[in-house]
């Protein structure tokens, strides 16, 4: 999976604070998904570094090995390029992300929609400016047209459904990092992969800037989150020029036309890094004027921030308030 443009821009603030007892802290960095992830951890408790790198990289590459847009041998290619109408047995973690997309897909209305995968590939996305993707299927599915059966098992009414899982594996990478975290009882860690960002910490919240789209100032906004995931998307990244003109890799469902506007971010917190990750994409696809009316009446912490020449106008929804650092 190669996310070097679509790499979302938050970036981490502070470290967490120790206190307490002396704690030793570790940091691991390293490259997946063409973009970089940091994470850093506190503990009192005897570490094996080595060893923890080593099954986090494992981790990661299993992810990038499932549902990577870019391997012609990754399990999702194999799934798009299946004809098989009937139920097929998938991998755990592939079926846990169609999972929570089609959970999201439903919480939106629609407008996270993992169906999408030829329409950005038809407009040249993923592929070179000469690519020859059919354009011209018969798209008469949405998601609704992926069916989850038990034992971990999928079946697509259509053959011409391709998916595509770059908008929730990111942040769900996130997450499977932080229930191995926990499992070896390591407490206070931050995660951030390309800035899908998610903390843990049994003493003080930690401190997130969310970087300035303009690049005029260090950043846009600063939130304190405690055992919390914050995930954004961008119109302005991973962009291209289709038919003489610039359009954002976000699409409408509703339309399947590309989003226009590449001056809008959308931030989203959430317990799980995955929905957060889904749930900005979903709502950056919608209206801008719907975005913070829609997460007040399903209780989703957002903020929206449109630039508007030099000037930044910020958005939050009543849940994403309480985050705020003043």
């Amino acid at each position: 999976m190669n996310f070097t443009k679509i790499s979302l821009i938050i970036f981490l603030l502070t470290s967490i604070s120790l206190s307490g007892c002396k704690k030793n802290q570790y940091n691991l960095t390293g490259n997946i998904f063409g973009t970089i992830y940091y994470i850093n951890f506190s503990s009192s408790n005897r570490i094996d570094i080595g060893r923890i790198k080593e099954n986090i990289n494992f981790l990661l590459a299993n992810i990038d090995n499932v549902a990577s847009n870019y391997k012609d041998n990754s399990e999702i290619a194999f799934l798009n390029n299946s004809n098989d109408q009937s139920f097929v047995t998938i991998s755990s973690n592939l079926y846990n992300l169609i999972k929570k997309s089609l959970y999201v897909g439903n919480l939106t209305n629609g407008y996270f929609d993992i169906t999408l995968d030829d329409i950005k590939k038809s407009r040249g996305f993923y592929f070179n400016k000469e690519n020859t993707y059919p354009k011209n299927i018969n798209r008469n599915f949405t998601y609704k047209n992926i069916v989850l059966g038990n034992n971990s098992s999928i079946k697509k009414t259509s053959p011409n459904i391709k998916i595509d899982l770059s908008g929730i594996a990111k942040g769900y990478a996130v997450d499977l990092i932080y229930n191995y975290l926990m499992s070896k009882n390591i407490k206070d860690f931050t995660i951030n992969i390309g800035g899908e960002i998610k903390v843990n910490s049994n003493e003080d919240e930690i401190l997130i800037a969310i970087d300035d789209l303009s690049k005029n100032q260090p950043y846009l906004e600063q939130v304190l989150i405690k055992n919390h995931a914050i995930a954004s998307s961008g119109t302005y990244l991973d962009t291209i020029n289709y038919k003489g003109a610039e359009i954002s890799h976000i699409i409408d469902p509703k339309t399947l036309k590309n989003i226009s506007n590449l001056n809008i971010l959308v931030s989203v917190i959430h317990k799980e890094c995955a929905i957060a990750d889904a749930l900005a994409t979903g709502l950056i696809a919608m209206s801008k004027n719907d975005i913070i009316r829609f997460s007040n009446q399903n209780n989703i912490a957002s903020m929206l921030v449109i630039k508007d020449g030099n000037n930044m106008k910020k958005y939050y929804s009543s849940s994403f308030k309480k985050f705020l650092k003043d």
